[in-house]
């Protein structure tokens, strides 16, 4: 209780603090002919959709990070996974020991269910459109308005609700001023290779276009030493996007946007941590051969035991960081399609209807080689085939009134077909070796073959009103009411014998376990309440308190089975948030400084753990979050300016047992949440006559970090910093860049798997990329 009230005073303290310091600032800054309404010269202003509405990033009553195309280009940012280097709070990890899935974290919440049919914590919205497989968050941005990170859950305007937060990527639109374009192309080490493209061309007075394609190739980091293996951590996409505008009246506008994009080669790769395991060959020293006549598993020194394909014993594992031996030939083919329909048209000069219609589709396939060496032992195959339709209707007012509303209503449908296998070949020791009694002389062999077909419909209404109290105090109150049904068939579970057909923990059955089926739904309201207070030309002050919801759903890999009612659903999550936060701008506009404090109680936590049959979703865990978040922006001159960030966050689980082992994790650290992240940038231009020449340098920093409940020094990624550089020598029309990313090069991990005990108990890892470097030449025309 006490400690609940000193977070509650240092919340307090925060705010009081915002409201001490900002007028002071702003009452020496204003000079006194500076009227309100009127620009002054300083940073530029951003413009974030956050809300539906076009509005100051600086006046929304949210914390929010946005990035521009510009400054991403700066920073040398083409995907998410460099977003988080400057935003508070933020992790984001590929993860690939048996799939190819993104893990997003903000502020401690995200998601433990990466595959099936599970919801994002975090979630992805492109162009104002729901995505629903979390792998699309791996793809590429180019050719972006700006990348908008909402920090905090979002339970009122958004298509599907998300306790965590939602990270929104708006592309440019086709328009009627001309015709325009850029292009880059790009090399570096491990071979990289990039070219990208748009042109915007005017069709009429009313009619426009824009393409964009890009293509992306470089070699792997992760080095295999196999002979003929593939090198993972390689990169192999391109892809595009055309759409067409059409403004036929000054209240009209409709939008056509088609795209793509595939994403080949050796894939994300992992590796054996290698510090869990303890034998002379760094492999474990235990693997399962089989399923013994009672049901049993049976396992085996395989490491020693088994031989290459070529008849050889096992090398040592490497030991480099950057290094495996695998036999088996991974890959990962991922293809995402897509078609949305955009229309707004103004019903009045005080009302606009908008409407949002899309199509998507996403197939996401990838084969691993989970004993991480050169013996034939286990590989595992995954394949997702994704279908999504979605329809939002908004109703918006666009008067200058006081009174400001939005209501909408959304309908999302997802099909998505699943299929997961596993498989130890037979044979895979010598028949002379002593296996337990009931088990085939030198290994059954052990196959998983699972299929699952899962469907998701999920309708919303919803509705947010504002209203100006007094001159820049804004009340605002937001209401959705959700409803989410889940419906999923399952075959092929359990693992058997590849032999004998005898099913694993099943004595005297074979072959797998009968088709289950399970059927669910969830209703739920969220809602959110803010105050907005302008007390003073650029300086804003807010507080809020929202609810978040995630919705529960259904195992795909293992989960409970009633035998009377069918497949047992995991229930959803809760949040609810407070917040409090400053938003402010001095010396005329040439700095801008950002605060926020947050509180969350963070209930019915999904989390997994994994089974003889795979992992299992509970809802066994309560935690209390708090912190806070600074991000400055300064331009003392200008041609120098300086960007940086912070954010603490204490993330622990208040209540968090499992019965089978019996485990209590109360008081340890949520996972992928550290405690610290921080950033900072410098950029300086020199100007050249009519050219001009940039130097940027960026550092980013992430404290310690665990990547399990259980916080063991195995499971914990030390802190580090990455160092990145630019430099840019600017033309009229061309631009030539010379870049480097973790100059240090800095070795870090992303993420971790703990695999089964029946297997080895030991931990799979993916890595974060080394030092690269390379050159960029751009036109824009």
């Amino acid at each position: 209780m006490r400690e609940g009230r000193s977070r509650a005073a240092c919340l307090i303290g925060i705010c009081a603090s915002a409201l001490m310091v900002s007028p002071a600032l702003a009452q020496d800054e204003a000079p006194p002919q500076q009227q309100k309404g009127e620009e002054v010269f300083g940073a530029d202003e951003i413009v974030v959709t956050a809300t539906k509405r076009s509005e100051s990033l600086q006046k929304v009553p949210l914390s929010i990070t946005a990035f521009s195309q510009e400054e991403m280009e700066r920073k040398g940012y083409t995907n998410l996974g460099g977003v988080q280097e400057s935003t508070p709070n933020l992790n984001f990890s590929v993860q690939s020991a048996g799939q190819n899935v993104v893990r997003v974290t903000l502020r401690g919440v995200g998601t433990e269910t990466l595959v099936g049919g599970g919801d994002p914590g975090v979630a992805l919205h492109i162009d104002g459109v729901y995505v629903g497989r979390n792998s699309a968050a791996a793809t590429d941005i180019f050719d972006i308005e700006r990348v908008e990170v909402l920090r905090g859950p979002q339970g009122t305007l958004y298509g599907r609700n998300a306790t965590g937060g939602s990270i929104n990527i708006i592309t440019k639109k086709p328009t009627t001023d001309g015709v325009e374009g850029s292009g880059d192309f790009t090399y570096g080490n491990y071979n990289e290779l990039r070219v990208r493209g748009v042109v915007n061309v005017p069709l009429s007075d009313t009619l426009s276009s824009r393409i964009a394609v890009f293509g992306e190739s470089h070699d792997g980091y992760l080095k295999n030493l196999y002979p003929s293996g593939r090198d993972n951590n390689d990169k192999e996409t391109f892809g595009g996007r055309m759409q067409l505008r059409w403004q036929p009246s000054a209240g009209t506008d409709i939008l056509l946007r088609g795209y793509f994009q595939k994403i080949g080669g050796a894939g994300p790769g992992s590796r054996y941590l290698g510090t869990d395991i303890v034998s002379a060959n760094g492999y474990p020293t235990q693997g399962n051969v089989g399923i013994g006549s009672a049901g049993q598993r049976v396992g085996a020194d395989v490491f020693n035991l088994a031989r290459t394909r070529t008849g050889e014993a096992v090398l040592p594992r490497p030991t480099g960081f950057y290094e495996v031996r695998k036999d088996a030939p991974e890959f990962v083919d991922l293809l995402i399609k897509g078609v949305d329909l955009e229309a707004d048209v103004d019903l009045s000069d005080a009302i606009l209807l908008r409407s949002t219609s899309s199509y998507q589709t996403n197939t996401n396939e990838i084969l691993v080689d989970s004993d991480n060496s050169e013996l034939p032992i286990e590989t595992r195959y995954r394949k997702n085939d994704a279908s999504q339709f979605s329809q939002e209707f908004n109703l918006l007012s666009q008067t200058k009134s006081p009174f400001q509303w939005l209501f909408g209503a959304y309908f999302y449908h997802e099909a998505l077909t699943e299929r997961f296998q596993t498989i130890v070949p037979a044979g895979l020791i010598p028949t002379s070796v002593a296996l337990p009694a009931g088990a085939v002389p030198g290994g059954g062999g052990v196959k998983q073959d699972r299929v699952v077909n899962h469907k998701t419909e999920s309708y919303a209404l919803f509705g947010q009103l504002s209203y100006e109290l007094t001159p820049g105090l804004i009340a605002t109150a937001g209401l959705r009411h959700t409803w989410d049904n889940k419906v999923q068939n399952r075959t092929g579970g359990g693992q058997i014998d590849i032999t004998t057909g005898i099913r694993a923990g099943t004595p005297g059955l074979t072959g797998y376990e009968a088709p289950t089926h399970g059927e669910v739904s969830f209703a739920e309201f969220t809602y959110r309440l803010s105050l907005a207070y302008e007390f003073a030309r650029d300086h804003n002050l807010f507080a809020s308190y929202s609810r978040g919801y995630k919705s529960g759903g259904f195992d795909f890999n293992g989960g409970v089975v009633d035998p009377t009612t069918g497949q047992v659903p995991y229930k959803p999550e809760f949040v609810d948030a407070i917040e409090v936060g400053s938003k402010n701008r001095f010396f005329d506009r040439r700095m801008t400084l950002n605060v926020t404090a947050f509180h969350y109680k963070y209930k019915d936590l999904q989390v997994f753990r994994l089974t003889g049959d795979g992992p299992l979703t509970d809802n066994a865990a309560q935690s209390t979050i708090w912190g806070i978040e600074g991000e400055l922006k300064l331009q003392p001159t200008d041609d120098f300016a300086i960007d940086g960030s912070v954010g603490y966050l204490d993330a622990t689980y208040d209540q968090y047992s499992i019965p089978m082992p019996p485990t209590d994790f109360s008081g340890n650290r949520l996972n992928y949440a550290p405690k610290w992240t921080a950033a900072a940038g410098a950029e300086y231009t020199v100007h050249l006559g009519e050219d001009s020449l940039l130097a940027r340098v960026d550092w980013s920093y992430h404290s310690a970090t665990y990547f399990d409940r259980a916080n063991l020094a195995l499971d914990r990624q030390d802190a580090y910093s990455l160092f990145n550089a630019r430099l840019r020598y600017n033309m009229a029309s061309w631009y030539v860049d010379l870049w480097g990313r973790n100059l240090t090069q800095t070795e870090y991990l992303t993420g971790q798997l703990i695999n089964p005990p029946f297997n080895c108990n030991c931990r799979t890892v993916n890595l974060g990329a080394p030092r690269t470097y390379g050159i960029t030449i751009g036109t824009r025309f």
